[in-house]
């Protein structure tokens, strides 16, 4: 095995083996006039550095928001009967309960994107976290003992849940910047598995705090994992990538020397630039190569290949800085964020942009549908033909064994994201997608079934798996397939998307539900099946690709 020591020296001698002069024969290549530096990319760095100490810790980071998102959304499954008994709610005023909460989503989704492009991803993703805990205590405290009061009370506190919790997806957009370019699909969709615990400890949580205690102790101790996450920020830089984009590149050098010695690695020396930049530069090397009619040996271009591959470091021609620093004013920081939105659909981005925009619209409908319908579905079963009209305004609190029902669904998610770690590097993020739609649609379909109640938790389990699977290939996707200067709005962009599917769920899942049991089980069903075309209409397969940093 090779030592440190070995590989350094190999590394020099096919560096000096690229660009010393030869060519067939004892003919030699006359040296440039120019100046040689050597340059490297993000994309460069982080895969000789590797997947390490680093990455645990932004895992770690980015999987405790992922958990206080989870608890906090939990809630919206096991709150409307609470509210029932206490307050005498409506099917709609319990369905209104979870749209603000969307709404927030919805609003701060395309806000965070926008912040975080603008003023750096660890910013938006500090103040997001941080409203997610002021709002989310604030929702707990009982205001009054009245609806007239605590109803309106409550729907302001959890849309400023919603507000915050729609800056959590920029996490994805965070640590997929610091992922090797072959750990990428593993390590984003495993980040589902912090989400998970967090969905399962949310249920187990409200079935020992509100029986005993109340619902306003519950939504105050779901808010603990985001004041878990305040003590980590320290740990954790700002990305490297948003700082190239910015053209702050002693600030990113800074960063990557950071990840080398958590890594325990040698950061690599030269001028860090963009992907884009580094193509152009060697297409200039080439076309002098060209200019000067050097013929290149078989045997040197396949050491360049070696090099391309093994060490990202290359000898080109000295160039001026393209970035600049500097300061520009919010509003015209605001104004530019709109022209990268607008680039979303433009630059031959557009088709692959509409196709996300309803498949994001679409793993929110089916995922958050079946969250609430679990709910509704095992309490009153209404696929069976059973009478629900007597149910509809009644105080049915749910008890241990439903409260265990719910906990198991959400145990589903684990095999949802094993699953789709493994399909999304065997058949690739298209064909994933695929498969996963028509399985939400399969098992929609099942519900149509009157079948006892462990079948029927088994349906909604299958239901979960796939419909997790779904989210968590889309927030896979969607980083890898735009550009830095843009990948933060994309995320805000589609998210916001997603939320309106959300924003819509309920007044199926909750409300239609008792009117047409068949209406609301045929509307999820069909879609999903619907998706199945437009996955596999998406124009780009974004396995083994390498991310952008600009258009």
């Amino acid at each position: 095995m090779k030592t440190d020591r070995d590989w350094s020296d190999e590394k020099e001698r096919l560096i000096e083996h690229e660009t010393c002069l030869s060519t067939e024969g004892n003919s030699t290549r006359r040296p440039s006039s120019k100046a040689q530096v050597t340059f490297y990319t993000v994309e460069d760095a982080i895969e000789s550095m590797g997947f390490g100490i680093f990455q645990v810790i932004v895992a770690t980071f980015c999987g405790l928001l992922w958990m206080a998102d989870a608890m906090e959304l939990m809630i919206l499954a096991v709150l409307s009967p609470a509210l029932e008994c206490e307050w005498g709610t409506s099917k709609e005023q319990e369905a209104l309960v979870t749209t603000v909460v969307f709404i927030g989503f919805l609003v701060g989704g395309l806000m965070w994107g926008s912040i975080c492009d603008v003023f750096g991803r660890k910013f938006g993703l500090f103040f997001s976290d941080f409203t997610i805990l002021v709002c989310g205590v604030l929702s707990a405290i009982p205001v009054s003992g009245s609806m007239e009061v605590g109803y309106p009370w409550l729907l302001v506190a959890r849309f400023g849940v919603g507000f915050g919790a729609g800056g959590v997806p920029q996490a994805v957009t965070y640590y997929t910047e610091f992922l090797p370019k072959k750990m990428r699909g593993v390590c984003i969709i495993s980040q589902a598995v912090f989400w998970c615990i967090g969905s399962i400890f949310g249920a187990l949580l409200a079935m020992a705090v509100i029986p005993s205690l109340s619902w306003h102790w519950y939504l105050g101790l779901a808010a603990i994992p985001a004041a878990l996450v305040l003590f980590l920020f320290p740990l954790v830089p700002e990305s490297a990538r948003y700082y190239l984009v910015k053209g702050k590149i002693e600030k990113a050098e800074k960063t990557i020397r950071r990840i080398a010695w958590y890594n325990r690695k040698v950061p690599p020396v030269g001028q860090l630039i963009t992907v884009e930049e580094k193509e152009l530069r060697l297409k200039e090397l080439k076309a002098e190569a060209q200019e000067e009619q050097v013929s290149v040996h078989e045997e040197q271009v396949s050491v360049h290949e070696e090099l391309k591959e093994k060490a990202p470091l290359i000898h080109v021609d000295e160039a001026e800085e393209v970035y600049a620093d500097f300061e520009m004013g919010f509003c015209a920081k605001v104004k530019k964020q709109l022209l990268l939105f607008t680039t979303l659909f433009t630059n031959g981005m557009w088709k692959t942009s509409g196709i996300l925009l309803v498949l994001w619209f679409e793993a929110a409908w089916l995922y958050y549908g079946c969250v609430l319908l679990t709910t509704t579905i095992i309490q009153y079963e209404p696929h069976c033909g059973i009478d629900t009209t007597n149910n509809t305004n009644s105080c049915t609190p749910l008890d241990t064994t439903e409260y265990l029902q719910i906990s198991g669904t959400a145990a589903a998610e684990l095999p949802g994201i094993i699953l789709t770690l493994v399909a999304v590097e065997l058949i690739g993020r298209k064909w994933t997608f695929a498969m996963l739609y028509f399985g939400c649609a399969v098992g929609y379909g099942l519900l149509f079934i009157c079948v006892p109640n462990i079948a029927l938790t088994a349906f909604l389990f299958l239901i979960r798996a796939f419909s997790t699977g779904a989210f968590q290939t889309a927030y896979l996707y969607t980083p890898e397939v735009f550009p830095t200067n843009v990948r933060a709005v994309a995320m805000s962009v589609f998210v916001a998307a997603a939320r309106v599917g959300a924003i819509v769920t309920p007044y199926v899942a909750q409300v239609l539900l008792h009117t047409s049991d068949w209406a609301t089980i045929g509307l999820y069903a069909g879609s999903a099946l619907i998706m199945v075309l437009f996955s596999l209409l998406l124009p780009i397969e974004t396995k083994g690709r390498s991310l952008m940093d600009g258009q």
